[in-house]
């Protein structure tokens, strides 16, 4: 029995392995990479953690991207996440190949992890499967693909969480299940700080329910908390470089956004929008299921369900978000927008309704409804497919067309854009970075066009009503940096040589947090002596004729033993979690 199991799960995970090929067809058959709104932000860190890999000259600071200003962007935004994605973009060689990949171990991962997470809750093989297709394809998941949104990353993951929580109500304190918990909520929060934080009340409800009917309390208790330490020390990491400089610096926030823009009614089928509207049908699948056959669910299916739904209506237009978005200002800069919520809840939802479905027709004992329920499951799962296929291939369509613009394909403005020439060629249309994804020279993508993205910028004050950091940042540092040459050095020292005609301040496009090393020809300049733009790019007292500016960030020891310690504790928590799989399986 056990080896017919296993036979199963491989067969559904190849299955999966040939949709996720399937699904990046367009992109490999036109041989055409496609990028989004957020793309370049994403991309820059990802050369960024390439380039130090292939040097080895490992910095906080961001030594060859992001217009080489001295910015800190990877070590607050997903860094062991970042160094693996720069390790396949060496391997991979080109961006395009690089793109394929990451897209594909995107569809996997979300696809498999939704297929054990159903199979957990004892969902049929072939419902499981075709409910992971379901939520591969769906917007929780091709936002990465069409709009470089990072978040699908995290999300992928989310389905995982049906493990502790089934864990929890189940009252299985055990130490396998305590690290598995702490090594899923690490890895999730290891892909994003904030769908973590959305996510984790899911664990709330069956956290009380199976507490409350342990009779072991007191050791439940005890190792919750170890796994919450576990989960902590893994992800010390993120947590200790985002502290320093929250504490030491003034950083821009994100962009303030008006939170009734930002939801998400997935409760109202969309004509326009299929993958939208089959979401919308598993949602009052799940509420007729839960009506009708309320007392043939299992408790812990209804909790998923319930917990699910209440996401989805909470990013919906349902909730007055226009006057949570006068009262609590500080949400338009934190959560943004409500979807946010809406699409954490959607991977739960479907995983909860196969299951509540698989347990109607066990309970009533029917082979045809069995069967029916299949069919459906299987025939949306095929939609599914083919209305992100139809999409897919539309949007590679248009990066082939030479009538779209640069602006128009990166799905932004003009305004927040730098575009340069490409040895001597103007680039207009989107058509025209197509050689630069395909190109072995990984830096001509990143240098060709500068995206303007002011985030973890440290500035005097830090409020979009009194500065805009987006033109200011394009006017000081991205239009000005090609004046400057910029030379990186040994220990992540970073150096912007100019020559200077007169002595006099200068403007220089860099900045420099707290614990930045400044040194301006060879003389030390301390914090309390600098000066800085709104935007936070230095001024310099220049000399005439060449000028050398220095930038080294030097974290505190106890946020670098932090980072060590992460990255250590995620080889050990990675060879336990294999050797307890192992012994499970060996039945020892």
């Amino acid at each position: 029995m056990h080896k017919i199991q296993l036979h199963k799960n491989v067969k559904a995970v190849l299955v999966i392995a040939l949709i996720s090929v399937l699904l990046l067809s367009p992109m490999i058959l036109n041989h055409t990479a496609i990028m989004g709104v957020d793309s370049y932000f994403q991309n820059n860190r990802i050369y960024e953690a390439a380039m130090q890999i292939k040097h080895g000259n490992f910095s906080f600071m961001n030594l060859y991207s992001f217009q080489q200003s001295g910015r800190i962007v990877n070590e607050v935004y997903s860094p062991l996440l970042g160094y693996v994605f720069g390790a396949l973009l060496l391997v991979t060689g080109t961006w395009f190949k690089f793109e394929v990949l990451v897209n594909g171990i995107l569809f996997f991962a979300a696809g498999t992890t939704a297929y054990f997470a159903a199979r957990k809750l004892r969902v049929p093989l072939k419902m499981s499967i075709a409910t992971a297709v379901i939520f591969m394809t769906s917007i929780s998941i091709y936002g990465y693909i069409f709009g470089g949104t990072w978040r699908a990353f995290a999300l992928a993951l989310v389905p995982l969480l049906v493990i502790p929580m089934v864990n929890f109500y189940n009252r299985d304190w055990s130490m396998r299940a305590m690290l598995s918990l702490s090594v899923i909520v690490a890895a999730i929060l290891q892909a994003q700080l904030l769908t973590m934080m959305l996510a984790l009340p899911f664990l709330l409800v069956p956290f009380i329910v199976g507490w409350l009917k342990t009779s072991r309390k007191i050791q439940a208790l005890a190792r919750c908390i170890m796994a919450a330490v576990i989960a902590l020390v893994l992800s010390l990491n993120v947590i200790l470089p985002y502290l320093e400089l929250v504490k030491q610096n003034t950083l821009v926030p994100p962009v303030s956004m008006n939170l009734q823009n930002g939801t998400m009614d997935l409760i109202i089928p969309n004509s326009d929008r299929l993958d939208r509207t089959l979401i919308s049908f598993i949602l009052y699948l799940a509420l007729a299921g839960m009506i009708m056959f309320w007392h043939k669910i299992q408790p812990i299916e209804k909790i998923i369900t319930i917990v699910a739904i209440i996401y989805i209506l909470l990013g919906s237009s349902l909730v007055p978000w226009q006057t949570i978005n006068e009262q609590f200002p500080a949400l338009r800069n934190f959560l943004q927008m409500p979807s946010r919520l809406s699409i954490i809840g959607v991977p739960l939802l479907m995983i909860g309704t196969a299951a509540i479905y698989t347990n109607i027709y066990r309970a009533n004992r029917s082979e045809v409804l069995k069967q029916v329920v299949s069919f459906v499951t299987i025939v949306m799962s095929i939609m599914a497919v083919m209305s992100l296929l139809v999409t897919f291939n539309k949007r590679v369509l248009d990066y082939r067309n030479s009538e779209v613009s640069i602006a128009k394909g990166l799905e932004t403005t003009d305004n927040v854009l730098v575009v340069r020439d490409d040895n001597g060629k103007k680039l207009n249309a989107i058509t025209d970075l197509q050689p630069a994804l395909h190109s072995h020279d990984l830096s001509k993508l990143i240098t060709v066009i500068d995206r303007v993205t002011p985030d973890y910028l440290p500035v005097k004050v830090a409020d979009y009503s009194q500065v805009n950091y987006y033109q200011a940042y394009r006017k000081e540092i991205a239009e000005q940096r090609t004046d400057y040459q910029h030379v990186v050095k040994p220990n992540g020292v970073l150096e912007l040589r100019w020559q200077a005609e007169k002595s006099g301040t200068q403007n220089v496009p860099a900045v420099a947090y707290y614990r930045t090393k400044v040194k301006l020809n060879n003389h030390e300049i301390k914090p309390s002596q600098r000066k800085i733009s709104d935007v936070g790019s230095l001024k310099v007292d220049q000399k005439q004729g060449d000028n050398v500016l220095s930038l080294q960030y030097v974290p505190a020891k106890s946020t670098m033993f932090g980072v060590l310690l992460a990255t250590f504790g995620w080889v050990v928590a990675l060879m336990a979690v294999a050797i307890l799989s192992i012994r499970k399986r060996s039945g020892y």
